[in-house]
């Protein structure tokens, strides 16, 4: 389990609207904000309220002033305030959108779903666990701040559902109770704890060994004998193997590129100085698509990986990344 995540994970189950100042989320996210920062987007409203540095847990009273200054008041404690700038209360609120494209790039054999994406929604399915053709089993994120609510969706989703057989993720375990357990058991309904199948690592998300736990568990609930369709497959050659390693170096550098660019012009169009978000080392980028250090050195050195080669240059250059246009 990511310690280092965990408070993200509770932000995210305890704040239905996903959103705070930046300098909340620099709080929340910690050392890994170069992790967390490319799934938020800012929003047209300003904060009425601001972290309180002390006592932590007890929110500021934001007051603007006729001059245009901006001061956080602790209503408790008059002395206690704070000089702010306009940057300072911009709201900024988790993209379910890349959320949801992270954690299917962070999660085996889970294709992503191309419905529209909802920012006040509690219950988004992310895509579909695919360890093979003939067998596909939707996976939802829920986003529940109280157990009644997840109970509320877990039931929707099962009148909803037309065969056995679903992954629900959640932040944390804490909603989960037996009697959940004991309603999604029937319809074949697996809980997975976020905080224990995903990492933050330095330049991005990664999958924990935990997810491969949780898949043998669903296995074994909806009778999947995944290792003899494993023996019957015929060996895919070495170059196609390759090639397909390549391409998924290619996606994950795209969106991390795309995520540096939004961060960049974001800043610009706030007047700050753009900065360049930190370029995934290669071993962070294998993690992220199930690659080893040695099989992304193999694919950078490989002669076909023109294209992989310029990406991988192109995120090392503030310049480039806030010129760049995704490829068609």
């Amino acid at each position: 389990m990511s310690k280092k995540l965990m408070p993200f994970w509770r932000f995210l189950e305890t704040r239905s609207s996903r959103t705070a100042v930046m300098g909340e989320w620099q709080t929340i996210a910690g050392d890994l904000l170069s992790v967390i920062r490319p799934l938020l987007q800012p929003i047209d409203r300003t904060a009425t309220a601001y972290p309180n540095p002390r006592p932590v847990g007890r929110s500021m009273k934001v007051v603007r002033h006729g001059d245009g200054t901006i001061v956080a008041i602790d209503e408790h404690d008059h002395q206690n305030r704070l000089d702010l700038n306009p940057k300072d209360v911009v709201l900024y609120q988790l993209d379910l959108r890349k959320l949801r494209t992270t954690l299917c790039g962070s999660l085996s054999c889970v294709n992503i779903a191309k419905t529209p994406v909802d920012q006040a929604t509690h219950c988004l399915q992310i895509g579909n666990w695919e360890p093979k053709k003939a067998a596909s089993f939707p996976v939802y994120l829920l986003l529940c701040h109280h157990r009644g609510l997840l109970k509320k969706d877990i039931l929707s989703l099962i009148a909803r559902s037309q065969r056995p057989g679903a992954i629900l993720l959640t932040p944390t375990r804490m909603n989960w109770d037996s009697k959940l357990r004991e309603l999604a058991r029937p319809p074949k309904m697996l809980l997975v704890c976020l905080s224990e199948v995903i990492e933050g690592v330095d330049g991005g998300f990664s999958g924990a060994p935990a997810w491969e736990e949780y898949l043998k568990s669903f296995c074994q609930m909806v009778k999947l004998e995944l290792p003899s369709s494993y023996r019957n497959k015929k060996p895919v050659p070495m170059r196609g193997t390759r090639s397909a390693n390549i391409e998924k170096l290619e996606k994950a550098l795209e969106r991390h590129i795309k995520s540096s660019r939004d961060y960049a012009h974001t800043a610009k169009q706030q007047g700050r100085v753009p900065k360049l978000l930190p370029r995934p080392t290669r071993t962070v980028l294998g993690k992220q698509v199930g690659l080893s250090p040695s099989q992304v050195s193999r694919c950078m050195n490989d002669p076909r990986a023109r294209l992989l080669k310029l990406l991988w240059h192109t995120a090392d250059s503030l310049e480039d990344v806030m010129k760049y246009k995704r490829r068609r």
